[in-house]
């Protein structure tokens, strides 16, 4: 575990970090399909990461509105797994600080879940804490309205454009500075004391411990299809599927797959699929 409680936050190594995503729910099969990131050490930027992901699933129209990204733009990006090691190596020994870092944390650590279940590996020592300047401007500061962008304004802070990742790491990065300024002042001044500000400490949450069939499982390690028989909202239907990862949601398991028979990335409850076969 990270332990920077007592440090201050020019001592420590920050990294400033978005994701853009394809919609709202991890844990429903949605992926990243942008990150930036800068590393921070004494202030000073020492790293930087700016890269399209290709999330092997379709955007949603509603974060395609928002984020201006395409299925067209992520063509030929690398897949999480192609960055995944770099975005450790600038994460090491780090505080992660994003603006509604719950999100964020929530869709990296689901990232590197799918990125070691696929390989069979354990899942990585994902355990910096995160600091969040959303909950912080919250619960310490009175801006009226706490988006990225109305704080900027409120702080003099210059923008680029918005919804875009690393535009919007750099502007955080200024937002931060602005209130560890203020909170330092308030005799806040160590990292302790800025988790405490938001409320206690965010991290990454655990990956999901879902029980698959062994057929289910096997198919996922040999990149097997299956023939599924399905109880769906619509009654039971027979479906060929590429199985990918399980997930969680509200307590019930789930199986994110490749649909043949719909050309698209579905998501189906563990407990309806009433028979898998192997082809």
């Amino acid at each position: 575990m990270v332990d920077l409680s007592e440090q201050r936050p020019s001592d420590i190594p920050i990294v400033i970090l978005d994701t853009e995503t394809t919609g709202l729910m991890p844990q429903m099969g949605h992926r990243v399909v942008e990150i930036g990131a800068i590393r921070l050490e004494n202030w000073q930027e020492v790293g930087r990461m700016n890269t399209l992901v290709q999330p092997g699933r379709k955007m949603d129209a509603g974060a395609s509105r928002v984020n201006g990204i395409s299925d067209a733009d992520l063509v030929g990006q690398p897949a999480f797994a192609d960055i995944a090691d770099e975005l450790l190596t600038m994460l090491d020994g780090a505080l992660v600080v994003a603006h509604n870092a719950s999100f964020d944390a929530g869709f990296i650590g689901m990232e590197y879940f799918i990125h070691s279940f696929a390989r069979q590996e354990d899942f990585p020592a994902f355990n910096n804490p995160w600091l969040c300047t959303l909950q912080m401007a919250r619960r310490q500061f009175y801006f009226g309205r706490n988006n990225l962008g109305h704080i900027a304004r409120q702080l003099g802070v210059r923008m680029g454009r918005s919804h875009r990742a690393l535009n919007d790491v750099y502007t955080t990065a200024e937002i931060l500075k602005r209130m560890v300024h203020d909170l330092d002042k308030r005799g806040l001044s160590t990292v302790g004391d800025l988790l405490h500000t938001q409320g206690g400490i965010i991290y990454a949450p655990p990956p999901p411990q879902v029980f698959l069939p062994d057929v289910i499982r096997d198919a996922v390690r040999d990149g097997r299809n299956l023939r599924i028989l399905y109880l769906g909202k619509k009654g039971e239907s027979r479906r060929i599927i590429t199985p990918l990862y399980p997930t969680q949601h509200k307590g019930s398991d789930y199986l994110i797959a490749h649909c043949h028979t719909a050309h698209d990335q579905r998501t189906f409850k563990v407990n309806r699929i009433l028979d898998a076969v192997p082809l």
